[in-house]
């Protein structure tokens, strides 16, 4: 059939019969005398003419074929004639050309091409791999298998605080971890081996399944046990139990005490402060208009008495200018005149410290208790017991040579505060004394000052702050058994700096 497409057939402008061209013969087929001539057509073809020139092209490619060894397919549905070769195509008269259609030059005007629409679904021999005998699994999913578009993800937003409380969740168990390790480590530095250290020496106890509170009035121990109100059992009768009124180590700061004064910030000050200025000079102006007070003089000032006496003739500036300095002064005079009514005398000052002090110390009274490894200096000395004195401390220093310093203050606690500072931040205790007879140095490198105790106290245990040197341990002890204070010593002698669980924070 490709050899048939080679064939010359007329066209529609010539009626003129042309033989078939040589190109389409067979080169090795038979020789040119042997081959029949084809008929030559000397009037227009009609349909059962070129019908019988196919068949008999046909019939000799045919023979062609078997005589070479090959078998030749024969088409299985019937073929149909090209319009040319039927006669029914019927061109444009006007032109000899090709009808050729429009095409666009620009790209933006290119019709894009029409997709298909698939309507019915694919098989499951092409979407199951396993039954898809073309399946490659070395190749990407995406590659085989019909197309489906990809479906976004939903936004899911965390809720506030979510990783915050995370985080602080793993922070109290790396804290618990922390404190087992030390308490593990000091139970082995005090040969505490009998004590069993595991999770139950920390962490709370379950609650029981009954409260103490709750078992007399239970017949079982479970809360789903009936009750025992009625009976001669029943803890429940007509009289009212009132319980022992236990008092408070302080005293109620609601009895006898004013309520906290509300503390304000710079900025509310002067904003209330000018609220009530701007009041009282609104009220002193309407009774003016009223005629209730006098209209007051002009203020006058050597920058603004020209603007003052412009409307009025001054006969003498400089008279003018002496009455304006005259005024000025008086009004200088008068202010300091006011500050000093108001100031007050040395004694009522102290009074006034005292009274405060007393209601500091009625609202709250603690004890600090300083361990310092060497208070020998004079300097020291003189630092820790004037400001102690000068806060209205009561307490003792004790100093000895042998093994550590104790200082012991009570006080109300904004004095405390004022002297814990003074002892761990002022204090350079670490400064060298010179001896100038001698000219020897005393080396205090390494001297240090730690807060080991601090707490409220329901009244003072020491009259005043006094100063001892004692060269033993006993001799110190003694001094502090006085004021029912001795097992301060053992507390300080006990106590390691370098221990996280025993150590305070001395500003918290």
């Amino acid at each position: 059939m490709a050899r048939i497409a080679n064939l010359n057939l007329p066209s529609s402008n010539s009626h003129r019969p042309q033989p078939p061209s040589t190109a389409a013969r067979p080169a090795a087929a038979m020789p040119t005398s042997a081959r029949p001539p084809l008929p030559v057509a000397t009037a227009t073809p009609t349909p059962a003419s070129i019908q019988s020139t196919i068949a008999a092209a046909r019939a000799r490619i045919e023979a062609q074929l078997k005589s070479q060894g090959i078998q030749p397919n024969t088409p299985s549905h019937p073929t149909e004639l090209h319009p040319m070769l039927r006669g029914d195509y019927k061109p444009n008269k006007h032109s000899t050309q090709r009808a050729t259609l429009p095409v666009s030059s620009i790209k933006a005007n290119q019709q894009k091409p029409k997709l298909l629409k698939i309507t019915h679904e694919a098989p499951s021999s092409l979407t199951d791999p396993a039954q898809n005998p073309y399946f490659d699994p070395s190749l990407n999913r995406r590659t085989y298998g019909p197309q489906t578009r990809r479906r976004h993800k939903q936004f899911h937003f965390v809720a506030p605080g979510q990783y915050v409380e995370q985080a602080e969740r793993k922070r109290a168990e790396a804290r618990m971890e922390q404190l087992k390790q030390e308490i593990a480590e000091r139970a082995e530095l005090a040969r505490l081996e009998d004590e069993v250290l595991d999770a139950s020496a920390i962490q709370l106890p379950e609650p029981p399944q009954v409260e103490w509170w709750d078992a007399p009035f239970l017949s079982e121990a479970s809360y789903g046990s009936d009750a025992k109100i009625e009976g001669p059992e029943s803890l429940c009768t007509i009289y009212i139990q009132h319980p022992v009124p236990i008092e408070p180590p302080l005293a109620i700061r609601s009895q006898g005490v004013a309520p906290a004064q509300l503390i304000l910030t710079h900025k509310e000050r002067k904003k209330i402060r000018r609220q009530r200025r701007l009041e009282q000079q609104r009220e002193r102006r309407e009774k003016v208009m009223l005629g209730l007070l006098p209209p007051e003089p002009p203020k006058l000032k050597m920058s603004n008495f020209m603007q003052i006496m412009a409307n009025e003739s001054v006969p003498d500036p400089t008279k003018l200018e002496a009455e304006v300095r005259r005024q000025m002064q008086a009004r200088q005079n008068k202010h300091e005149a006011d500050n000093q009514a108001r100031k007050l005398t040395k004694e009522q000052r102290h009074e006034k410290i005292e009274a405060k002090t007393k209601a500091d110390e009625e609202a709250s009274l603690v004890r600090a208790v300083f361990r310092i490894n060497k208070l020998e200096h004079p300097r020291h000395w003189h630092k820790v017991s004037v400001n102690a004195q000068q806060m209205h401390l009561t307490g003792k220093a004790i100093s000895c040579p042998v093994g550590f310093s104790l200082v012991v203050v009570e006080g109300s606690a904004k004095n405390i505060k004022a002297y814990k500072k003074l002892m761990l931040r002022r204090i350079d205790w670490t400064m060298s004394q010179i001896d100038a007879d001698q000219g020897a140095t005393d080396d205090y490198t390494g001297n240090e000052c730690h807060l080991i105790w601090q707490g409220e106290i329901d009244h003072r245990k020491f009259k005043q702050f006094r100063q001892h040197t004692c060269p033993t341990e006993t001799q110190a002890k003694k001094w502090l058994a006085r004021a029912k204070s001795d097992e301060l010593w053992q507390l300080a002698k006990q106590y390691d700096p370098n221990d996280s669980i025993t150590a305070l924070d001395p500003f918290a």
